[in-house]
């Protein structure tokens, strides 16, 4: 079909002016705003930083806060980030930049500008990036043909620290719910994120921008979010014992004791009203080889009635094994089996059998 022909055919197709209104309406939408740099954010603790997962040699002057709006949240080749919004450390300001896709067409012109902000920065701070923002965007320019302008920062994601601290105490680590239960954000008038394709997609429908205009204020409070939860997770991490709530501490010291922090026992000590949290001490003492201090955690534990038939049967292992004390060893060995209605009782009717046939052929301690 001539070209022309095809031309006026389409012209007269249903539809076409809303298309041609768009084409006439992109154009890639910049916003920048400066405000003072949350406190402490230009002096964060290195232990801490160094602690929740952040590279070494970590700056925050050469870190970008990055938050995406897409879509869709499942990802793949067909998600789109519409709205990208970056956020940075100048002198003693945060300045924070967003970039909105007027129309689709315009996504190669704000891949270009983002990959310049990208060379100037060392590592992305983000939440839940490392598994949806990063990859997405990376994906985009694969796509768009833009590879020479990616850059892959150093990422730190901010949503695993703050589920090893906050997830025992809040259940849900939703950036929203860290914001009003942790850092005191309150959202006024917010829109849910999940409500943010639905408006990219009326917007271009109708071509009625001010659609985007919620979408555009919930990216810029999550980036600015993410330097404050930075502060306080950096602090927390720094400072496990100053957390107010037993559960954090627990929480905190768990990571700790998985990097082989020796801080961690300090930290479960400030947290036996959580019962793991005597019991994780009394790992700790027991692997250390400090009989009497595992014996009095159990003990406490005993008296608190906490974990039920557990304190009871590690009682009866350590004046087994430890104190060669049969006899004793007997006696929390009863009270366990007592306790315990689940499958481990076939463990400690074994033990059980052990200690008295033990007992019966003299094996009991004086």
């Amino acid at each position: 079909m001539p070209s022309g022909l095809r031309a006026k055919l389409q012209a007269i197709a249903p539809g076409n002016a809303a298309k041609a209104a768009m084409q006439e309406r992109g154009g890639l939408v910049v916003r920048t705003s400066r405000r003072e740099a949350p406190e402490g954010l230009l002096s964060l603790p290195a232990r801490g930083l160094e602690r929740l997962g952040a590279g070494e040699g970590f700056s925050v002057e050469k870190c970008l806060f990055l938050d995406t709006e897409t879509t869709g949240l499942s990802g793949g080749a067909g998600t789109l980030a519409f709205l990208v919004g970056a956020a940075w450390v100048e002198g003693d300001e945060l300045v924070t930049e967003q970039y909105i896709l007027g129309d689709h067409s315009d996504e190669p012109e704000m891949l270009v500008r983002l990959g310049e902000l990208l060379k100037r920065f060392d590592t992305a701070v983000t939440f839940n990036g490392r598994t949806f923002d990063m990859p997405l965007l990376e994906t985009r320019y694969t796509l768009c043909r833009l590879r020479d302008h990616w850059r892959a920062l150093d990422q730190l994601d901010l949503l695993y620290p703050a589920r090893r601290v906050w997830k025992l105490r809040l259940q849900s680590c939703r950036l929203s719910n860290l914001e009003a239960r942790v850092l005191g954000v309150r959202r006024e008038n917010d829109l849910p994120g999940s409500e943010a394709p639905e408006r990219f997609f009326r917007y271009l429908q109708t071509g009625d921008f001010s659609l985007l205009e919620e979408v555009i204020d919930h990216n810029l409070q999550d980036v600015v979010t993410l330097a404050v939860l930075l502060i306080k997770l950096a602090r927390l991490f720094d400072a496990p014992l100053s957390a107010q709530d037993s559960r954090d501490r627990y929480s905190l010291g768990r990571a700790l004791e998985k990097r082989g922090d020796a801080q961690a026992a300090e930290v479960y000590a400030l947290s036996r009203d959580v019962p793991e949290g005597s019991y994780r001490l009394y790992i700790l003492y027991r692997r250390a080889g400090e009989w009497e201090r595992a014996r009095a955690v159990l003990e406490a534990m005993v008296r608190k009635n906490q974990m039920g038939y557990i304190p009871h049967i590690e009682l009866a292992k350590l004046y087994e094994h430890h104190d060669k004390n049969c006899r004793r060893a007997l006696f929390y060995t009863k009270i366990a089996l007592a306790m315990c209605e689940g499958p481990e009782r076939a463990a400690i009717l074994h033990r059980l059998g052990r200690l008295e046939r033990k007992l019966s052929e003299g094996g009991n301690k004086p």
